[in-house]
């Protein structure tokens, strides 16, 4: 096993043996050979540990003392990693076998490169079976990405991988207060000074399903987020002033996620109390606003943003 390897696999885990045997196998059946995994073990009782520590060697089980947020535990496997590159991928979600070897090719090709994401599949089931639909239609930003990733964010964390000495020029990898968007937080604060590429082919396997965390904890999402924008703003003096369309249109967003949430509460008239500042502004948030007085099936087929 080489002592440094070329990738540093981040898999963060807490009762996911469901999913986990085929996160791994996904992970095993990689063209490029040259990696570790660093697992870390958020105190699951399930059957989860059995199954990582199953593998060989070049997967590294971490397991914590005390429960962690989900930032916290990513900074914990973070920590261990000793690749050049850093790539992440949940236990219940999937690489196709070119994925570590496509993008290390476009890393190779310019080293000035720090961030490179893809497309994906979404898999959900239908039918007792697993359907899987391609998630994004078009060219997505590459290059100076921050401030149309502030509007529009397209990244899926199955298929990033970054450049390890981007993150160490950071003041803070993963923020502890942060459980769902942390990553998020994370790439946006390093996209704000590094070049992004992206591969149009399907890179993962997003697995959307009822026990998923931000399914769970929908409520969080929109705080979450407004807390990141928060610290975005500090990240230099005229911040408000360069990006202040996109920071309008983002907080209209943190609205409609308020709103959704709750919808899926089954609380209209406070999903349209969300929305009702944003919805005055006319275009897309006025339209999100009507779709609140119509049953909940139609709001999730037609309110994504």
């Amino acid at each position: 096993m080489n002592p440094c390897p070329r990738v540093s696999i981040i898999m963060n885990c807490r009762n996911c043996e469901e999913f986990l045997q085929e996160a791994l196998d996904s992970v095993y059946a990689q063209t490029f050979p040259d990696w570790e995994v660093i697992f870390f073990d958020n105190l699951s009782t399930d059957g989860s540990a059995g199954i990582a520590r199953d593998c060989d060697e070049r997967l590294h089980y971490l397991r914590g003392e005390q429960p962690l947020s989900l930032g916290a535990a990513r900074n914990q496997a973070l920590s261990a990693a000793k690749g050049e590159f850093i790539a992440f991928l949940d236990c219940d979600d999937l690489w196709l076998p070119e994925k570590l070897a496509r993008q290390l090719a476009l890393f190779d090709a310019d080293p000035t490169t720090e961030f490179v994401y893809g497309n994906y599949y979404v898999l959900k089931k239908a039918a007792g079976a697993w359907q899987r639909k391609l998630r994004l239609r078009g060219k997505q930003p590459e290059g100076e990405v921050f401030a149309a990733f502030l509007r529009h964010y397209p990244v899926n964390l199955q298929t990033v991988m970054v450049r390890r000495r981007a993150l160490d020029r950071l003041d803070e990898w993963f923020d502890p207060v942060l459980n769902l968007s942390e990553e998020y937080d994370l790439f946006m604060r390093l996209l704000f000074s590094s070049n992004a590429r992206y591969l149009e082919e399907p890179l993962a396997c997003y697995r959307v399903h009822e026990k998923m965390c931000s399914i769970r904890q929908i409520e969080r999402y929109p705080d979450e987020n407004a807390y990141i924008l928060e610290k975005l703003k500090q990240l230099k003096p005229d911040f408000i002033s360069c990006f202040h369309s996109e920071i309008s249109y983002l907080e209209g967003k943190i609205g409609y996620w308020r709103a959704r949430a709750k919808m899926y509460q089954g609380d209209r008239r406070g999903a349209r109390e969300c929305l009702r500042t944003y919805a005055a502004k006319g275009g897309v948030f006025s339209l999100l606003y009507l779709l609140t007085y119509f049953p909940l099936w139609i709001w999730r087929k037609l309110s994504v943003i």
